[in-house]
């Protein structure tokens, strides 16, 4: 299965896929790690952001061939995002499925203020809702609450993607495994 993460800088998306990828089989692909590499070798700013997706996919379409569950760690704030993992998904005939961490805006401040950032990281809360093209995803989703305690919200996470893993019934034994 192919799962986008959602949510902005700080709200806890990042903390929580990692925790998703050492509960279960799933790689997990951070956009930040990739961005942050791309800005290190030089890229500028106005093209690493959207190179490190086409990467992010790129790296998402063979794990997932390779027959690895695959979670994608970026904000998925502009709808391009959620519909080219959408058609990834698609034409490896995978389920897809969006989890979306929210969180208070004072929560938010004081994480992006006190934490170790990459470089492409923002280190001030920014209105994302304000830029332009961005957008609230509508589809069916997994809404949790950054604010919960991690293990919460790995076993909330855990058992809807188990949920939808059974209601897809597309999954190999190696996926089975995500619940346990």
């Amino acid at each position: 299965m192919l799962i986008q993460m959602h949510g902005d800088p700080g709200s806890g998306k990042s903390t929580l896929a990692k925790a998703i990828g050492r509960r279960s089989p799933a790689m997990v692909i951070d956009k930040d790690a990739i961005k942050s590499a791309l800005l290190h070798s030089g890229i500028e700013e106005a093209t690493a952001g959207a190179a490190a997706y086409e990467v992010l996919r790129e790296l998402a379409a063979d794990f997932l061939e390779a027959g690895h569950s695959v979670v994608m760690d970026s904000p998925c704030g502009w709808p391009i995002i959620e519909e080219r993992g959408r058609a990834l998904a698609a034409r490896l005939g995978v389920p897809w499925l969006m989890v979306e961490v929210t969180c208070p805006v004072e929560v938010i401040d004081a994480r992006l203020a006190n934490r170790t950032a990459r470089r492409s990281n923002p280190t001030m809360r920014q209105d994302w809702n304000a830029r332009p093209g961005t957008y609230q995803p509508t589809c069916e989703r997994l809404v949790l609450d950054g604010t919960r305690p991690i293990e919460e919200l790995v076993e909330q996470a855990l058992a809807y993607l188990r949920h939808a893993s059974v209601a897809c019934s597309v999954l190999g034994s190696r996926d089975s495994e995500l619940a346990s």
